[in-house]
């Protein structure tokens, strides 16, 4: 048996901006993490929470990753059955990156089991490949904080930026327990951008000006105030785009009124997670109390530098799309 493993992402800022070539801020959710195990098997066979049977006869919302075991399998596979199972700690559908994980930790076992390298530009196109036919135009910034495992400052077309965080700014994560539909919504910005270029496309600007804003104050003096205005102001965009709902606002409510000092969605809207900004641990324990007394279904308080990239949360789930 061999086993590959993936690890979740959580955007900071620039998600959906991010399409149009807008910068955005990925880090490494690092104890969410996906793991698949390959065995030897008589017939090639795919194990998750939401499909067992065939690889043959795997439904439609797995279509990027049953491409991947297929063009994986045809390139290095020497005619080899095997068994695939997927246990995912990366809760599904909540912008977390759970696809782009899932496809690492896949690919990974698939080359450990046969014993081939795998650099990170190979696995990196090889994600990227399951991402497009997961989500469509999918930005690839997914892929790339989840395969690189280090966050980074991300424009498409352009260099990747490992970025560096001196001091520790702390969190909160809540999950809405609505899963979050990347494609749909990426679809429907598209089609407000080319209804309204003028006016879509300076909002768009805007939330790439807000990403270069909270990248100088991540690398520079951590100010939770003034990175937390800057996410509120990319909030109120993101309800323009249409990408926000009910679920999140009041999350995002709830997280503001308890003392964060800034609360917007993260990834692609529509349901999915929250994510707030604290001045230190106890106003963050606070503010997860008051998220989790208003009906989160999931909360976690995360930090961010001086090497620190983590959760405080250790439940389980199983794999699916993202």
């Amino acid at each position: 048996m061999a086993t590959g493993i993936g690890t979740a992402k959580m955007i900071l800022c620039g998600e959906h901006a991010v399409v149009y070539g807008e910068p955005a801020i990925s880090v490494p959710f690092t104890q969410a993490v996906v793991t698949t195990n390959v065995e030897t098997s008589t017939k090639t066979r795919f194990s998750s929470a939401f499909f067992t049977g065939d690889l043959e006869d795997m439904p439609d919302f797995l279509a990027g990753i049953k491409a991947l075991v297929i063009d994986v399998l045809n390139e290095i596979g020497k005619g080899e059955c095997v068994s695939i199972h997927v246990t995912s700690g990366v809760p599904i559908g909540r912008g977390l990156g759970s696809s782009a994980a899932v496809a690492t930790s896949i690919a990974r076992g698939l080359y450990k089991y046969f014993n081939q390298k795998l650099d990170s530009k190979k696995l990196l196109a090889i994600v990227n490949d399951a991402e497009k036919i997961a989500h469509g135009n999918a930005s690839g910034v997914d892929a790339i904080t989840v395969v690189s495992e280090k966050p980074v400052w991300y424009e498409r077309d352009r260099k990747l930026e490992i970025m560096h965080f001196p001091k520790k700014i702390t969190f909160v994560v809540a999950d809405t327990g609505v899963p979050s539909e990347t494609r749909d919504a990426v679809k429907d910005v598209q089609v407000l951008y080319k209804e309204n270029q003028a006016e879509i496309g300076k909002i768009i600007q805007q939330l790439g000006d807000i990403s270069r804003e909270i990248k100088h104050h991540l690398e520079g003096d951590a100010d939770t105030v003034k990175i937390g205005a800057a996410m509120n102001r990319a909030q109120s965009y993101l309800e323009t785009l249409t990408v926000s709902d009910s679920s999140l606002e009041k999350l995002i409510k709830v997280a503001r009124n308890s003392g964060a000092d800034g609360a917007k969605l993260t990834g692609g809207g529509r349901g999915g997670c929250i994510i707030a900004v604290a001045k230190n641990q106890e106003i963050a324990e606070q503010i997860t109390k008051a998220l989790h007394n208003a009906g989160a279904a999931q909360e976690w308080i995360f930090t961010i530098g001086e090497g620190s990239y983590e959760s405080d949360s250790h439940r389980t789930h199983e794999c699916g799309a993202n």
